[in-house]
């Protein structure tokens, strides 16, 4: 089977996914509520792991230095929540420049207003459908995680860091074909997947560490499925600045990658307007 015919079916299950994103864009609140109950995110002076959750990094007052936080465990989702805004921010810009749509456009509640309007910019003639596919799927998706997030903090008493209010741009700027706006939006998915699994360990509570899993094998899908499209190894890949869960492993696409939060901070910095 070859890239094109392995790719068609791709298309069968978007409106189960756009009816699944819909409903976590509207309904989080009760769902982060109940899920996240008691969970760690009441103010405790000194944060310390809980039982089962030895081993967790002594430089988190470091790394989370600039994240608003009254104990560890609301620290790590205010850092992810910086980044989910983001991320919700370029997809939804994205989507909207390859939709033929204003830049400054709010994410429409309805995915069927979407179509494409701009061309390949190279791809391949399939992959360039499947990704304008995926770049839809996936603005809602980000958008879920973020209200996901800011609706877990707020239910344990604590308060989401807020947008930029300058907001958000692409460094290199996009160009209005599938293979740059693809290409701009490969790099913030690597990163994301970097930052989850480099926060992880920080968590001392297991039902937010289960939650942050969840959410990082959801962004490595989308990094793997963005870089399919674009013809590039679906990964992990090593990158400048990778830091190796394990030493010697038998090929560099083994393991995933991660990155400290101060240095996703650093890279996700070049995004703010």
């Amino acid at each position: 089977m070859n890239r094109a015919e392995s790719s068609q079916p791709v298309e069968r299950p978007t409106g189960r996914r756009e009816f699944m994103t819909l409903v976590a864009v509207t309904g989080l609140g009760a769902m982060a509520s109940s899920t996240l109950a008691g969970s760690g995110l009441t103010p405790t002076p000194t944060p310390t792991p809980a039982p089962g959750m030895a081993g967790v990094p002594t430089d988190g007052a470091t790394q989370f230095s600039a994240i608003p936080g009254r104990n560890i465990n609301e620290k790590v989702l205010n850092f992810a929540l910086t980044l989910e805004i983001l991320e919700a921010d370029l997809y939804r810009q994205a989507l909207n420049l390859a939709s033929g749509k204003a830049l400054t456009a709010p994410l429409n509640s309805n995915p069927g207003v979407y179509s494409r309007t701009v061309g390949a910019g190279g791809m391949q003639a399939p992959l360039t459908d499947v990704g304008y596919l995926y770049l839809k799927q996936f603005a809602y998706v980000e958008a879920a995680h973020r209200n996901y997030l800011t609706s877990a903090i707020q239910s344990g008493g604590g308060v989401p860091v807020q947008r930029n209010p300058r907001g958000y741009r692409f460094p290199a700027g996009l160009q209005a074909n599938m293979a740059s706006i693809l290409g701009n939006l490969l790099p913030l998915e690597e990163t994301g997947v970097r930052a989850y699994l480099g926060a992880l360990n920080y968590l001392t509570d297991l039902n937010l560490a289960v939650v942050a899993g969840g959410i990082f094998s959801t962004e490595a899908r989308h990094s793997a499925a963005v870089a399919y499209t674009l013809g590039i190894d679906a990964g992990p890949r090593r990158m400048p600045g990778d830091i190796a869960i394990v030493a010697n492993q038998p090929s560099d696409n083994t393991f995933e990658y991660y990155l400290k939060p101060q240095a996703v901070l650093s890279a996700a910095s070049a995004y703010f307007a």
